[in-house]
């Protein structure tokens, strides 16, 4: 990593890609807040750590999407002895904001995290993250323009396709499993008292709103939520958790193979979290009742295979059934996902807490 002064004179962090070593003759701000300064082709040099033998012949924005953080598609074409080679990229900010964002945790998943693990996620070509500010910069591998293909609640996951995304979860949780250094990490914090952003009133009108209209009455009840959060709080982890492993944050790469990408939520926590929510999200009702015994032997064979002391098939199954309230909680609050997308996640989950009894599990009701 190399340290550098941003022109406001804020010290922060930027990894350059391959540790390249860069001088740096002008000011660099690592996370620019116009999306001008960062299609800069100077900027991409010095970022990217492009060397003097390639010549940046063009730099072109493709596309832009704004959700919570803004992602800017753009490509760069490098022209050497070697050949035009054209890099398709995606940059994650804030844009056009200066103050804190939402990616911090993110950008500490790409540059901190995933390195080390060989989990599947987009390529990085440069983060940047301000801890002091709350501001962060990742810019990744345009998934789409090679090829890639992102999931969707649309289409349910096949069992082959289920079994390759736990084993990539087994793989994140096995290389962090009982590592408490990870556990100290502010950027990895459980994230559970987020329920208290949520007066009971607004929760309430969360779940009355129409995303859960053929829910259960106990399942539409702020307090029994509210309860359940705290209680799934207090279940020691175990290891990292990606943390949000709903359908739509796992993509096939242009071979066909999964990869799971939007770290944004990702933290200490218990296992069962990332693969309750995961498989209470992705399959239908009648795939998920139909398999999932033999998935979660799967994983836990996943787990075994990287050295961890893995929990038995049975043990591993009671903690699957408790841990639904999380992956509930994130699509009864969420407010920028579609309204086709949660009408299909809702009733998944929700069946799945009814058919394993979560909420007496946890002693709610």
């Amino acid at each position: 990593a190399m340290h550098r002064r941003t022109s406001a004179g804020r010290s922060s962090t930027a990894e350059p890609a391959d540790g390249a070593v860069v001088r740096v003759t002008v000011p660099f701000d690592p996370i620019p807040v116009e999306t001008e300064h960062l299609l800069d082709p100077q900027w991409i040099r010095v970022a990217f750590g492009i060397d003097s033998d390639h010549e940046i012949s063009s730099v072109e924005a493709v596309d832009s999407v704004k959700t919570i953080a803004d992602k800017l598609r753009f490509r760069v074409e490098l022209a050497g002895a070697d050949g035009v080679q054209v890099l398709h990229c995606c940059a994650k900010a804030h844009f056009g904001e200066t103050g804190p964002g939402s990616l911090v945790t993110e950008a500490h998943a790409y540059r901190d995290l995933l390195p080390g693990l060989a989990v599947r996620a987009p390529r990085t070509h440069y983060v940047a993250v301000d801890d002091a500010a709350g501001r962060a910069l990742i810019v990744m591998d345009d998934v789409e323009a090679l090829g890639g293909r992102f999931l969707n609640a649309h289409e349910p996951y096949d069992i082959a396709l289920v079994r390759e995304t736990l084993s990539e979860l087994a793989l994140l949780h096995a290389r962090t499993w009982h590592d408490t250094r990870w556990s100290e990490h502010e950027w990895l914090a459980p994230r559970f008292g987020m329920v208290g952003w949520f007066p009971d009133e607004r929760l309430q009108g969360l779940l009355d709103d129409g995303r859960g209209p053929d829910v259960a009455p106990h399942l539409r009840d702020a307090t029994n939520l509210r309860a359940a959060m705290n209680r799934t709080g207090e279940i020691p982890g175990t290891c990292v958790i990606h943390g949000d492993t709903h359908s739509g944050n796992s993509y096939l790469d242009a071979g066909g193979v999964s990869h799971w990408l939007d770290w944004q939520i990702t933290q200490w926590g218990h296992w069962s979290i990332d693969v309750s929510y995961h498989l209470g999200t992705v399959l239908t009702v009648a795939d998920r009742r139909a398999h999932e015994e033999s998935l979660i032997v799967h994983y836990v064979e996943e787990l075994a295979a990287h050295g961890v002391d893995a929990p038995s098939p049975a043990d591993a199954f009671a903690a699957y059934s408790s841990g639904f309230v999380w992956g509930w909680f994130l699509w009864v609050i969420t407010s920028i996902s579609s309204r086709a997308v949660v009408l299909e996640h809702i009733p998944r989950i929700t069946t799945a807490i009814d058919d394993h009894d979560t909420l007496g599990r946890l002693g709610v009701v």
